[in-house]
């Protein structure tokens, strides 16, 4: 794997309540993929890998943006563009070729002040993207391209106008309200295949209410009810029926209203983030390795699905020189009455998760010892017929300050060797194909990380 990342940004102050700034951002990456294994391949022989048809990521592209704040009296207006450009050659299942840009304007504005004697807060805002691209596919030769067998051309557009006002009707409490509204237009022009051709239009409206509770200046406790709307990209319109080449294929945009209850704060030793959801979805957008003779498509609108579950990370200062960082992760997603699953749970995401670090040391030098568990594995398929093992990874990372700006770091992975899954490629019903990815074996970094 090759990669250079390159960001930078500078900015011109062009009054006392004026200030521009512009941001480039280039990257070239080149890199090497394996495919999925079989189960008995990704527990027992991680190294082999699946080379088959020499699979790669390679990526050019380049960024470019403005951004313009003014200082008002009680708010800020900011606005801006930007340019994107990005080529994309992947060898995978074929070599899919794709050169795409995409150009967005967008502004918004923030204003505080008093209403009847209440402090009350406003945003609007807006944000326009438009898009095309130039999308071929190639029978896959040993990672070279072969004969044409798709060759697409697309258009894109996306507006997003919102608005959120806040209004403190007691010391302490924001009660909170807005939404956005989405546009969007999508164009699929097949040159070799005309009648697999087509478009979409969407247009939705998601409002947002809640409200912020701050008894004190280190806690907060929160709810939120907001709806939430998702629209299919060019991945997901343009897909490839078992066996026939790449086309339109319509997809609903996905649709959620969502409920988030949740606290941030400090007290003594303890800093906490704690959040509690539930998604009510219509329309999932779901995505399976793709069988023959089975539904002609790699992504489906589900009917009605759940996720629900918590969010939580601790910190604990133990002493000056000893902090314990804790993440968890409790993920309830699952069908609601469907016709082929019932209340399946979906595959891939696995139940619980928890990570936990042991940082001893000071800024100067440190030694962290950390802790990756996945008490029980993931479902595989959507029938809930196959199901992988959990796991627990030990980790350990060093570093030590140099001098001012340049500290040296180690980084060891996986210290005990476990073997296990670490990702999957959900399938509609299990029967041993290849769709595991292993976690990652033993191995360790180390460099010299400098800032100026």
């Amino acid at each position: 794997r090759k990669a250079m990342r390159f960001n930078g940004n500078v900015g011109l102050k062009l009054s006392d309540r004026v200030e521009t700034r512009f941001y480039a951002s280039v990257q070239t990456i080149r890199q090497k993929l394996s495919g999925a294994l079989n189960e008995a391949d990704a527990l027992n022989d991680p190294g082999k890998g699946n080379t088959v048809g020499d699979q790669a990521r390679n990526i050019d592209s380049i960024r470019l943006q403005n951004r313009t704040t003014v200082q008002l009296d009680g708010g800020q207006l900011a606005f801006g563009a930007y340019y994107n450009s990005k080529s994309l050659n992947h060898p995978i299942y074929q070599v899919v070729d794709q050169n795409s840009e995409d150009r967005g304007l967008f502004a918004s504005l923030d204003l505080a002040g008093e209403l009847g004697g209440l402090p009350v807060a406003l945003t609007l805002g807006s944000q326009a993207r438009f898009g095309r691209g130039d999308f071929r596919q190639f029978i896959n030769v040993n990672g070279k391209a072969g004969a044409l067998t798709s060759l697409q051309k697309a258009h894109a557009r996306t507006i997003n106008s919102y608005g959120e006002a806040r209004i403190a009707p007691l010391p302490g409490l924001w009660l909170i309200a807005g939404g956005i509204y989405t546009h969007g237009e999508r164009r699929l022009d097949n040159r070799l295949a005309p009648a697999r051709s087509g478009e979409a239009k969407f247009d939705s409206f998601a409002p947002k209410f809640g409200l912020l509770f701050e008894p004190s200046k280190t806690a907060q406790f929160y709810a939120n009810y907001s709806r939430s709307v998702e629209l299919p990209g060019f991945i997901e319109l343009g897909q490839a029926p078992a066996g026939g080449a790449p086309g339109f294929t319509p997809l609903d945009a996905q649709r959620a209203w969502t409920a988030e209850v949740g606290t941030r704060g400090r007290w003594g030793i303890a800093r906490w983030d704690v959040s509690l959801y539930r998604a009510e979805i219509k329309g999932e957008m779901l995505q399976y390795n793709v069988q023959p003779g089975v539904i002609p498509a790699a992504t489906f609108n589900a009917d009605r699905t759940r996720h629900q579950g918590i969010e939580a990370g601790l910190d604990l200062a133990l002493t000056p020189w000893a902090l314990l960082r804790q993440v968890y992760q409790y993920s309830d997603f699952r069908f609601r009455n469907d016709a082929l699953y019932g209340d399946n749970r979906l595959p891939v995401v696995p139940r619980h998760v928890y990570r936990g670090e042991l940082r001893l040391g000071t800024e100067r030098a440190s030694f962290s010892p950390a802790v990756e568990w996945v008490p029980q594995g993931a479902w595989v398929d959507y029938q809930n017929s196959k199901r992988v093992d959990g796991y627990a990874t030990l980790n350990l990372a060093a570093q030590t300050e140099l001098r001012s700006g340049v500290t040296l770091f180690v980084d060891a992975r996986n210290l005990t060797k476990k073997r296990a899954i670490g990702d999957i490629s959900a399938v509609v019903g299990y029967a041993g194909q290849a769709a595991f990815y292993p976690i990652e074996r033993r191995a360790i970094y180390a460099g010299l990380r400098a800032r100026l």
